[in-house]
């Protein structure tokens, strides 16, 4: 496995699910009921998660072959751990921006 783009891939693949799931959330608003925009970004939301969690998971049985010996390529342990940190950054910074997004309309006067 090639390290560079392993680490590539992962960084573009994960973008491009992340803008389609919000490209899909924002074409959604436009003509449809709220419940069906709702439900639409809810599932787009808990597939972003489904898929963080699969790379963490990834890694953490990555560093436990490698502890017993089932990896011998710490090449590859850095690979998935990689792919984890970076899956990760992406959530939490999605999460942010959502909070942030949440406490400005809160903060809105009417």
């Amino acid at each position: 496995m090639d390290i560079t783009s392993a680490i590539n891939n992962l960084g573009n693949d994960y973008v491009s699910k992340i803008t389609q799931a919000m490209t899909d959330s924002a074409s959604s608003v436009k003509g449809t009921e709220s419940t069906q925009t709702f439900d639409s970004i809810y599932q787009s939301v808990v597939g972003l998660l489904n898929t963080t969690n699969s790379y963490v998971q990834q890694a953490q049985q990555a560093e436990i072959d490698f502890a017993t010996g089932k990896l011998s390529n710490a090449h590859e342990l850095g690979v998935y751990q990689q792919q984890a940190n970076v899956a990760l950054q992406y959530t939490v910074a999605i999460r942010d921006k959502v909070i942030e997004a949440y406490n400005q309309i809160m903060n809105m006067s009417i």
